[in-house]
């Protein structure tokens, strides 16, 4: 009879909220007035939305809308601004906390 083989927990890593949306903005750096620059923002921003991480990055949000508008007017250094002020805000985002393991009287008592 095989002897029964012991799973072992991996702790939980931090959760960073905002990797699609910086990975979009990173992406879109170096040439934001090309043509698939919009479609990218939006896409990170739908990322953003569907994590339900908006809230926690409204001033990032609100700096790559601002992006969008000015690539939308051609205002290519105004959309370059705000990228950057949105990739710097996107880096002092804290790691939201673990959570913790229930205890084994937490998981009985449920």
């Amino acid at each position: 009879m095989p002897a029964r083989g012991r799973t072992v927990r991996q702790a939980p890593k931090a959760v960073h909220p905002g990797l699609h949306l910086r990975a979009a903005v990173e992406r879109v750096l170096p040439d934001p007035a090309g043509q698939a620059a919009v479609a990218e923002l939006m896409a990170g921003l739908a990322w953003t939305a569907a994590a339900g991480e908006t809230c926690l990055l409204t001033r990032p949000v609100a700096d790559v809308r601002r992006a969008i508008a000015a690539i939308a007017a051609a205002d290519t250094p105004a959309a370059r601004a705000a990228l950057d002020h949105a990739a710097a805000a996107l880096l002092d985002v804290p790691a939201l906390p673990v959570p913790r393991p229930a205890t084994a009287f937490e998981r009985r008592s449920i």
